[in-house]
This record gives structure tokens, sequence and C-alpha cells, in this order.
């Protein structure tokens, strides 16, 4: 479900309604204004109640009070004078009721039969009035928690089922877990990005929680992970001491109560184990709980589900039991991020940045957003957009034209953090300080007191990772830590003191740590790279002046210390310090290249190459050789025709990582990673897929006749059996031991095979039409056969005699299945039913009778609680078992279901459809938690592994399709997957590409690096723009659409231009002239360098009129099948074209006689996924091309000669999301799995001479003709891969003259 149909944010009227201004007293938000005057009044009402001074009934300004906050339209701080008056009496209950209801608090949790809220000053009271002890301490501890979980900014967060689902697959992240509080299941886990917001939606949570308190209910536990002293052992006491609870009371909560544990900080307590069963939780005779834990994505490992997992009370069950359940909250959409401003703007907080100044408008704040470029994206992450909204007045003071600044992830904690530091100098120079404070304080004035700041706040983020091993929270007693490191951070000295002062630190008691835990990493970060150097003898009105920092190659520094891909945000920091200095990138490099000799600099070279890669900078071409980068991720990498001969790149993870022509000779590739399994080609189109229940084999039924079924081994994923000799498989099935094989097959027969030696042991004969469906007993006695007759027959696996005949479906039956313990037999049919039968006696059971249509695949969960159906129409329904009660219906196809698997721990189901996709659902919520697009076909069936790591899918493209169920990925984001592209087109001088996408966003990107990427403007919804143009001055954009016009844009505003009109059809290609006068423009018909029959309009740039049109004829014959785009070179010996293959072709230009003209393949270019949308050549550049493809890709290519031949290699691409392997060599290469030598091939990896003849394609210069004749058969047979033959007329060429050209 898209985001914009959820309802609105907590508070928040529907999101078409007008949101409300800042002086709204109808808005549901607890202001920070409402916050302070309801703690005044709770802080004096307690007091005041135990001591009995003034009745309210004495008191008029009491009433006034009261009776003001209950009128329907009297604000609250319309009502502070009588508050103020009010506050040396004590109000009666009556007029209490109205008052908490005016300041946000619900007087039904605070009131009870009439009473005043729970004594807290009174144990004596309480026990008069019947009140637990306990229920007494808990209602005190409910009013601190309610007071400090309060948060006077909140915006309703999203989520998605899991890491691997869209981010438009989201629901409303509060109502997940208000089901999941409803459900059996015991732990939810809460994953996001560093500053999504995790950590307040926990407060929020807790608030809500003592919010709806009943006595005797659940009882809300926020715990501060990183504050408890190892978590794995007394979790629930040590908080609750901490919450100075006795231990008779922890002992009575512990037998009588359950608990809700809000977790908060996982990845910040530097945990690495299962809190829940180092706990003992909810196990006999321990804490009942509900656990809520939260944890950072990028803390992630690829087997994380371990660490949170709960262990069931039946251990033998543990895998059928669903216990947990995760979510991952989205990032803020423009709605949200909308919200949130509106809600900032009212803050009386902001108002204090602003000073004397007004403060902005929501209209101010958004257009800023708007105008600055790149801001957008990274303030979809709430922490980022505070940040944001924070340095906005500053950076806009600072900057006049908007459009200029560069905004990055850093360069937002820069400036908050002088802001901070600015702001408390201010404040600290007018607070009243002793003299040795003053001393202090003027001292480090005169001493540039930010910096100095900073200085004192980088050497603390480096204590605590060398004393504390990144464990952000510092205990300080003065009297036993005085001697030690942490006084110099927090010990008495004056300047210690005031520099604490003035820091992002937050204190509870005696521990101390960082305000957000991203700011220790970012302070962390700078002592690896700091950019900023403390000046000398500044003011105060001074900025600190930056100079370029030196990178330590010091064998003792946290670069060679450290391993760095642990910490990701340190790393994304760092990324950004790439792309702002480039001393830093050649510092990096030096370190990569000192590896080679150095072996003490591995680490560092880790390091260094994991962090340039994910700033996106580019290895194509490098020389590598012998490097020691053990363990580095490289995912996504560029690294064409990279020299790696003789390195260490045991343990690199190289997933969507380009490597064409890299040379990987001698290298130790141990453990390496390419996140990809490889394919299995088949002969036929595949029927069915299975694994044998010890995992160590794959069944393949083939369709084509005599080809049968191939057997594989998982481990070299190598065929090891062809079964041949049986017509037409259809259903295949293992036997419980793995040693046996069934299949069946389209001439009604049931067969089992030795799968080891493949001799045919029985052929079971009785069904009239073909086999469609085989099960194996549990206990290997029985064997289930479904078939086209409408029958279900039972046999001896022993014998091969049939048993029973089981009738009574109507049509085709489709799945049959035994359940768990082997007592009944379920099949689905198309006629819409599923039946049960007794497998002793052959009798039906019961009859199910489902809405939704034929039944065409149907599976049961490995407890057998459960059944899952796939129906005709696309749905898939769950059942139970026992009741036949219907469950959740799973709509996300859009044709008839034709595979479903229960996983084997039964927690996932797994669905394949006609429509060529495979989705991944979560069998109790009915998420889909991961998606699988086929580009090879529809997919038969789906089967998951015993071990539940892999899924194989058979295609109808004659291929097996195998996955990672949790697919390798980087635990780090890289920073250059920005919005795709569909067009180019190089400015006129050829040092930048502009690029356009789907959805009108312009870009525009450095030609030479790839470095940018931009926003220029974004254009307004129009027809679908088709091709790309820009003057030779860059000044004008020219866009073809397809509507037939041609539209001008002002390249730097995006303002309008003239629209020209004369085309009929969709503008196909375009380009302005070198004078900047014209545009030339041709439509959909045919291109311009293939000579075509429709219209070639030429347009003048200083009218509105259309110039000339030109007619070109061309023979019958049509070419656009092969040719999709294609661009001539500048100097116009060249020509690259794309074809509905996906390849791209270099031609090469030769002048003949008798004007005619002979153009020569020179290169095939094999490595696109997908469709090419758009080519352009640099026009002053020589032999030097720009792609954008359908997957929204940007390469450039530069073209060169190679040993004599023609080389094209890849300077630089963005978005590219594929892994391309294609002619590596690997010669002398070691460690290389099996698995991975498999997928290398099929991707040809493998280095490999194609000795191609030239092939000329001959065109006339002028006019029109026919071209002599077309390929011989034997062109056709030797060469199908090179070009759409039957598209396409040739003329036979010698020899001698393809040796000429």
């Amino acid at each position: 479900m898209s985001k914009n149909l959820h309802p609105a944010p907590v508070g928040f009227p529907p999101r078409d309604t007008h949101l409300p201004s800042a002086g709204d007293a109808n808005s549901r938000f607890v202001s920070s204004q409402q916050k302070l005057m309801r703690d005044k009044f709770f802080g004096h009402f307690r007091s005041s109640r135990s001591k009995h001074k003034v009745k309210l009934s004495q008191s008029p300004s009491s009433k006034t009070f009261a009776n003001q906050l209950s009128t329907a339209n009297t604000t609250v701080s319309s009502a502070l004078p009588a508050f103020g008056s009010c506050i040396e009496t004590t109000p009666q209950p009556a007029q209490c009721v109205g008052l908490l209801s005016k300041i946000g608090e619900d007087p039904s949790q605070l009131l009870s039969t009439g009473r005043l809220p729970l004594p807290e000053s009174s144990p004596m009271l309480a026990h008069v009035q019947n009140t637990p002890l306990l229920e007494y301490d808990l209602h005190k501890h409910k009013v601190s928690r309610l007071e400090q979980s309060l948060l006077p900014i909140y915006i309703r967060l999203y989520a998605k089922a899991s890491l691997r689902v869209d981010d438009d697959d989201g629901f409303p992240l509060m109502e997940k877990v208000q089901e999941f509080l409803a459900s059996e299941r015991q732990v939810m886990l809460i994953l996001g990005d560093s500053g999504s917001g995790k950590s307040t939606f926990n407060r929020h949570l807790e608030h809500r929680l003592w919010t709806d308190y009943k006595q005797g209910g659940p009882i809300p536990l926020f715990i501060n992970l990183p504050f408890i002293d190892r978590p794995d052992q007394d979790l629930v006491t040590k908080q609750l001491r901490a919450n100075n609870f006795s231990d008779d009371q922890i002992q009575e909560m512990k037998q009588h109560r359950q608990l809700i544990l809000i977790c908060d900080g996982y990845d910040e307590s530097r945990q690495l184990v299962n809190l829940h069963r180092t706990n003992m939780l909810n196990q006999p005779g321990q804490w009942n709980t509900k656990m809520v834990v939260s944890c950072r994505t990028q803390f992630l490992g690829p087997t994380y589900l371990d660490r949170f997992k709960p262990q069931p009370i039946d251990r033998y069950a543990s895998g059928l039991q669903d216990l947990f359940q995760e979510v991952v909250i989205t990032p803020f959409s423009k709605y949200e991020i909308d919200c949130y401003v509106h809600l900032y703007v009212q803050d009386p907080d902001t108002a204090l940045m602003f000073r004397d100044e007004s403060v902005w408008s929501v209209e101010e704040y958004m257009a800023k957003l708007k105008a600055i470029p790149n801001v957008n994206d990274l303030v979809k992450n709430p922490f980022l957009l505070t940040l944001a909204l924070k340095a906005l007045p500053r950076l806009v003071a600072s900057n006049k034209d908007l459009s200029s600044i560069s905004v990055t992830r850093v360069g937002l904690y820069d400036m908050f953090v002088d802001q901070w530091m600015e702001t408390n100098r201010l404040r600290l120079q007018t607070n009243a300080l002793t003299n040795n404070e003053l001393m202090a304080f003027n001292a480090l004035v005169d001493d540039d007191f930010i910096g100095c700041g900073i200085d004192y706040l980088l050497r603390l983020s480096a204590a605590i990772f060398q004393e504390q091993d990144g464990n952000p929270i510092v205990q300080y007693i003065h009297r036993h830590d005085k001697d030690s490191w942490k006084a110099a951070f927090f010990g008495t000295d004056p300047e210690v003191k005031l520099l604490r002062a003035a820091s992002p630190l937050v204190r509870a008691g005696n521990q101390y740590q960082f305000v957000h835990q991203s700011m220790l990493e970012y302070f962390f970060s700078r002592v690896i790279y700091n950019p900023v150097k403390i000046a000398e003898k500044v003011s105060d009105s001074q900025s600190v002046s930056a100079s370029l920092a030196s990178l330590s190659f010091n064998t003792s520094g946290f670069l060679f210390q450290r391993d760095l891909l642990k910490e990701p945000l340190i790393v994304q920091f760092l990324c950004d310090r790439v792309r702002l200095h480039a001393d830093f990138e050649q510092q990096l490099r030096s370190v990569i290249n000192q590896s080679k000799t150095d072996s003490n600099a591995a680490l560092a070279a880790t390091n260094a190459i994991t962090i340039l890669v994910r700033a996106g900078a580019h290895f194509n071409g490098a020389d590598l050789r012998g490097i020691k980068i053990p363990g580095a991720d490289l995912s996504g990498g560029q690294f064409d025709s990279t020299k790696f001969e003789g390195a260490d790149l045991t343990g690199v993870n190289l997933s969507r990582s380009w490597i064409r022509q890299a040379d990987f000779s001698h290298a130790q590739l141990e453990g390496i990673q390419f996140g990809e399994l490889p394919y299995l080609k088949e002969e036929s189109h595949i029927e069915a897929c299975i694994y044998s229940p010890n995992g160590r084999m794959l069944g393949v039924a083939l369709w084509e006749n005599n080809l049968g079924v191939s057997i594989y081994d998982t481990f070299s994923w190598q065929r090891i059996r062809l079964i041949r000799g049986i017509s037409r498989v259809r259903a295949i099935a293992f036997s419980p031991d793995s040693q046996h094989i069934l299949s069946g097959d389209d001439v009604r027969r049931v067969m089992l095979w030795d799968c080891t030696s493949g001799e045919r042991l029985l052929v079971m004969k009785g069904h009239t039409d073909g086999v469609t469906s085989l099960a194996f007993s549990h206990c290997g006695k029985q064997i289930a056969s479904g078939s086209t007759d409408d029958t279900v027959r039972l046999w001896d696996s022993q014998t091969g005699v049939m048993l029973f005949v089981l009738k009574g479906h109507t049509l085709l039956v489709s799945s049959v299945k035994f359940s768990p313990h082997g007592h009944q037999l379920v099949s689905g049919s198309w006629d819409g039913t599923i039946r049960f039968w007794n497998t002793e006696t052959g009798e039906a059971v019961v009859v199910w009778s489902p809405s939704l249509g034929g039944i065409y695949s149907l599976d049961i969960s490995p407890d057998g609680q459960w059944i899952v159906s796939g129906h005709k129409e696309g749905d898939l329904r769950l059942w139970d078992a026992a009741s036949g009660n219907p469950g959740l219906v799973l709509r996300r196809h859009s044709e008839f279901i034709l595979g479903v698997a229960f996983s084997p721990n039964g927690q996932l189901i797994a669905s394949s459809c006609m429509d060529r996709k495979v989705f991944l659902w979560d069998a109790s919520t009915g998420d889909v938690v991961s998606t699988f697009g086929s580009r090879l076909g529809r997919i038969s069936g789906v089967a998951f592994s015993p071990d539940g790591l892999t899924i194989a899918m058979g295609s109808y493209e004659k291929r097996v399709l195998l996955s990672e169920v949790n697919s390798s990925k980087s635990n780090i984001e890289t920073q250059d997957q920005i919005d795709g592209a569909s067009i180019v087109a190089y400015s006129s001088d050829g040092l930048s590409i502009l690029s356009v996408n789907g959805r009108g966003i312009v870009r525009v990107w450095d030609a030479k690096t790839g470095v940018g990427g931009s926003v220029l403007f974004e254009l307004p919804s129009l027809s679908l723009i088709t091709t790309l143009g820009i003057s030779w001055n860059s000044n004008q954009i020219a866009t073809g659409c397809g509507d037939g016009s041609v539209r001008l844009w002002d390249s730097s505003t995006g303002a309008t231009g003239p629209m020209l009109k004369g085309h009929w059809m969709t503008v196909k290609n375009l380009a302005c002239s070198a004078c900047g006068r014209w545009i030339a423009s041709s439509d959909f018909g045919r291109d311009l360098a293939l000579v075509t029959e429709d219209s070639i309009v030429f347009w003048d740039l200083h009218s509105d009129e259309r110039c000339s049109e030109m007619k070109v004829l061309v023979n019958s014959r049509t070419i656009y099948r092969v040719f999709q785009h294609i661009a001539y070179s500048p100097c116009g010996q060249f020509l690259v074209s794309s074809n509905s293959r996906r390849i791209i072709h270099l031609w090469h230009r030769r002048l003949g006689t008798e004007n005619l003209e002979s153009w020569s393949c020179v290169f095939a270019l094999r490595v696109f996924h997908t469709d090419v949308r758009s080519l352009s050549w640099n026009p002053i550049v020589p032999m030097e091309f720009v792609t954008a493809s359908r997957d929204g890709s940007v390469r450039v290519w530069r073209v060169s000669s190679d040993d004599g031949g023609v080389a094209v290699k890849m300077l630089w691409g963005s978005n590219i999301r594929i892994l391309c392997t294609t002619s590596v060599v690997l010669e002398g290469a070691t460690g290389l799995s099996p698995t991975h030598q498999k997928l290398l091939d099929q991707r040809e990896a493998f280095d490999r001479v194609h000795s191609l003849n030239p092939i000329f394609l001959r065109l006339l210069a002028k006019g029109g003709g026919s071209v002599d004749r077309g390929p011989s058969s034997e062109d056709k047979r030797s060469h199908p891969e090179v070009i759409e033959w039957s598209t396409v007329e040739f003329a036979e060429v010698s020899e001698e003259e393809s040796q000429r050209v």
C-alpha cells in the first residue's frame, strides 16, 4: 500500500486537510508550554495536597484558572495568569478534571472511583484507600515516566515488514506494535537507520502504554540498554532496581505480572548475544514478558535473526513456533516532512534560534529545503531533518544562491556542532560564574572557544573508543575516577567543567553520553580525518579557519587498529569527507598501495578501500596488484579492467560489483562473496523443482520428451544424474531418506527411481490421465498421486500396489500433501475444493469449499497447523488446519498461482505466479518480506532448502533460478545510489552530462569523474520525455516528447521556453547545432543515421517557426527491431547503436566507390541487463560516449586501441546494481568455490576470444535503393548473438575487403 493512502500522523487531520497554524488551540499535540505548565501544576499539587493549606472553594484564583481551562475556546496560554494566582492553593477533584483534561492529562487515568490520584507522599494513606503498595509505587513510577517520555514534537512513524520490501509498502508502526502486543509473539525487533526515530518511537510507545495502564495490567519497562551493566544477565531485575523497586516487589512482579520490555539501543550496548535467551525470558519460573527491542539496520550481520529470536519452551519445536516479528522504519515521506516542519515552527524553542528576528513560516522553511540541492534526500531521516532545520537560518544567511550549496550528512553535523557550541558560549557568558570559572572562560574565548570545545569532544570520542571499545555511556564518580582517564573530561577543573557544560552531552546521575549516538560517531570520524584546524586568536564573530588535515600514517592510529566495517555510520561520515576533500581520497589510496609491501597496513587498506567504494570512488583500470584487503566491502564497486594479480581478497564482498575484464590471476579468493548463486540451465522448460530432505540434492522435472528428471549436487551445483526415457514429467518427490525420487508423467505413470544409479525401481499404473502431483508420506511407506483424471491414488512405496482410489474432485487435482503425522492426506483441485482423506481407510474426512476459485497449488506448514492454498485469480488463503477456519488472504499476484511452499520453520511462504513474480510472505502477518522479479519468464514452482537459507525457482525459460533468502548485502549505505536516469546528453563543452529520469528530475554530472548527480530542477508534468539535447552554451535544454513536441527549458531555473510543434509521432532524436541557432529532431519512425522514411524537422531557435523538413526514402525492409537507439561520433567515423537484445554495437565507417558507405561492427558490448534508453557522444573528448538504461544506470565509456584491436572500457557509472563479471581473468587464482566457479562461468567471466568476421551494413549516402542480399545460413548459425539477422539485409564481403577495413 502506498504511503499516501495511510491515515495522517497522530494528531493531524487527513492528508488533504489544511494543517493547523501555530496558534491553533485544537491541535492535539502537547506543546512545550503545556508540558511546562503541567509540570508546575503537578509539582505544586503534590506538595500542597499533603499540607492541606487552602481549599479550592476558598480560592477565587483557582476557580478562575480551572473554569478558564474548562471553557471550550480557551487556550492554555490565556489561562496562565489565573494559574499563576492559584499556585498557593489546592484545587478540589472536580476542578482537577477540567484542568487536567485541558493540559493533556487523561483524568480517567488519575481518578479512581471519585478519589484523587494515588497519593505519592503518604504510603499510610495508600493503605487506608486499600491501594496495594506495589501499585502505589508503580503509580509514582508512572507519573515520573509520563513526564520524562512526553515528546514536544512527534510524527507518526511508518514501517515495512523487512529490509527487502519497498518503502512504499508501509504501515503505521504503532498499530503494528499494538497487534504484536495482542498476539502470542514474544519479541518484536524494530530496525531503522541511524536517526530514523527508533528511540523517539520507544519513548512515545512507553508514554502510550503508561497512559493506557490499568491496575494489574502489563507493566511497561523502558530499558536503555547501554546504561545497563551486562544486560545479558538479570536485565529486568537490574532495571527495576534502578527504578527503586524493592526486591520483594521485584519478586512479586516476576511471579504475578507481565512486563512489556522496551529495550532501546541494542546496537549502542555493543551486544552480540540474544538477550531474550540469555535472560531466560518466558521460560518456566522466569519473567513473563513481551520484548520490543530496537537496533540500527547497519549493525546487523547476515545471521542477525539469531540474536533476537526467542527460545520456545519446547525446544524441539523451536523452528515451528512463531514467536518473533521484525519491522523496519521507513524514511519520512514529503507529507511527514511537511507535518514535522509545522510542529517545529510551533515549538517555542524554535523562536530562540532567531533571537531578535521573526521566526520563519512553514512555507519559508519548505521553500528553503526545496531550493537546496540534495537536501530533500537527507531530510527523509528524522534526526537529519532536525539538524537541517536548525542549520538552515545560518546556512541561508551566509549563502545567497541556495542552488549552489552542496549539503552532505557530515556538513549538517558540522553546522549543528558549531551552532551548538556558539549558543552555549553565549549562555555561559551571561551566567553567574565563579572567579576561577570566569578566568577559565576568558582563556577559552581567547583561545577560540568553539575550537577548544571541538578538540575536547574529539579527545573524548577517541577515549571512549580506546578505553571502552565504543560503549557510549561513561560513568564518572569523582572519588573513584579522579585519577583515571575520565577525569580529563568529567573532573572538577574549571575549563573541563565549562567545556562539558557547553558540549552536546547529557547526564543521568553519574553517567554521561552524547545527545545522540551518531554524535559520538561523528566526532570519532573526525579523529580519523579532521579537516578543521583550531585557529589561533580568533574573535567570537570569526568562523573557525579550515585547512586540510593530514591523515596519520602511524600504525597505532585508529585507521590501522580498528575494523571500521563494524562502524557503518563512521564510514558514511568519512565517505562525505572523501567527496569534500580530494586530498583525503589520495591519502586513502596511498594506504591501499602501502599494503602491497607492508602487511601491517592490511586492516587500514581494508578500511580505506571500503570507504572509497562507499563514497563512489572508481577503480576502473587501477593497478591494485598485490594489495591486501581481507574482508573489505567492495559491494557495488567499479573495477572495470582493474589489475588484482596476486592480491589478498580473502572474504571480500563483491556483491553487485562491476569487475568486467578484471585480472584476478594468482589472487587469494577464499570466502569471497558475490551475493548471487548460479542458475541451472536445462534443455526444457521446468515443471517442478524440489530439494531432497537431507539438502544435498535438487530434483528438477523436465517437460520435453525423453529428458525426464535432472538431479543436482547442491554443493557444486553440477548435475550428477539425468534420468531419461520419461515423457513430459509434471511432478517429482523425494523419499524421506533422500535415496529415491518419484516422477509423474503425462502418460499416466508414477515411477520410482534410485537417485544414485538412476535405476528404475517401480512403475505404478492406474491413472487414466496425466499425473500432476506427487507426495511421499513422512514415514516413507505410502505414495500419493493426483491427476487430471480428477482422482487421488494411494500406493504402497515398497511394492507399488495401489491401495486406494480417492474420488470426489470434479476437476484436475493440482496438489497432494501428507500431514506431518501421516494420518491424513490433503488434496486441492481446480474445482475449488480442499479435501481431507484418511490414509489408513481411504475415506473422505472433510471438504472445504473456498470462495476464491480454483486451487492451483497447496502446502501444509511443517507443524501441521496451517494450510496455504494458491488460487486462480492470484490470491493466497491461509487456513487453520484443525478447525478449518479461514485465515489471512494474501493479495499481490495478478494471475493464477503456480506454486506455494512453507519455509522449514513455517514463518515464511513463497509463492510463484504466471505474472513472473515470486513473493516471500510473513506467514503470520501476511506482509510481503521479499520480492523476486524474473527476467526469465513464468516461474512454475518454488522450493525451500531444508535449512531455509536458499530458494529454488523453476522457470518456463529452461532455467532453475537460485537465490539466498537473505542475500548478501552491504551494511553500509552506498553514497552514489540516487535516482536513475532514462535519458542522457553531453553539454556542448563536454564537461557535464545531463540526465532526466521518468519523473522529470534533471540532474547534472561531472563527465570526467561522475561526481555530482545534483538536481538542477524538476520538469513539470508533461508528456513522456523521450530524448534530450543541450544548447552550445548550456543555457537551454531541449526535450523531445511523446506527444510530438519539442520543448525548451532554461537550464538554470527550469523555466519553460517555446514549445515547437510539427511532428505527428513521438520525437525520438534531436540535436542542437554548434552555432546555437538550430535544433534538428526526428520522430519515432527511424533513426537519421539509418536513412528512414520519416521526416527530419529543423527548427530556428530565433523564432518559433519550423524552418524546413527533409524526406528520405528507404527500402521496404524495416530495421527498427535491430536499432533502438543510435548516435554518430563527432568525427563522423564511428557510430554506436543499441538493439532489442541489450547489446551495444560500435560501428566503423568506410567510404567506398560508387557513392557507397560501408560500416563494420568492431566491438559488441554485452553488459546490459535492461534496455538501453539513450546514447550520446562527448562533443569534445574524442571517442567517449554515455549510455542510460532502463534500470536507471548512467555509464560513460572510452573507446581505445588494445593490442591492435578495439577496446571499450567503462570510465564510471552510477546506479549500477548488478554483478558484471564478463571476461575476468582467473588464471592461478586460489580458493574459489565450485559454486562461484559455476556462477562466473555462466556470466562469461572466463576470458574467451570471440573471432567474428566483420559484418558490413551498406547504406546509400543519398536517395534510396535496395541492398544486395542477406546473410548466409552459415552466418546465422555461427553468429546468432550478434544481431537480429531476420530484420536486416547485409552485403556479402570478401575476406580481403574485410581485412582492409
